[in-house]
């Protein structure tokens, strides 16, 4: 299972690099910018991802959410909270494609915690 974690975490790393690529910047969601808005580092942000990441995978695994519903349920969580703890601006403030990009993005996640 950590395994397992680490490898979704991992994969999830590799797809910011695609999204970067298709947005032509970085999300509001990206996890360096969270870091720096909250700690004023980007490397807590990396940080915190392989604490979340793998966190997250150990939940989808053991209530046994299947991805499809997991993956949007996390980014709805997101979409809620982010905000509100100062680590991305308001939703409604973010760039055109971002907030379908942020489902799709914990939607990929998601699929690869169960792939693993």
């Amino acid at each position: 299972m950590i395994r397992k974690a680490l490898l979704a975490t991992a994969l999830l790393a590799a797809f910011d690099g695609i999204e970067r690529r298709l947005l032509g910047h970085r999300p509001a969601y990206d996890v360096e910018r969270m870091g720096r808005r909250l700690f004023g580092s980007a490397r807590t942000g990396r940080a915190l991802r392989w604490a979340y990441g793998p966190t997250l995978a150990f939940l989808q695994t053991r209530l046994r959410i299947p991805p499809l519903l997991f993956g949007p349920l996390v980014a709805a969580g997101e979409l809620y909270a982010m905000p509100r703890a100062g680590a991305t601006p308001n939703p409604r403030k973010w760039p055109e494609g971002e907030v379908p990009l942020l489902f799709a993005h914990s939607t990929a996640f998601a699929l690869a915690v169960k792939a693993l």
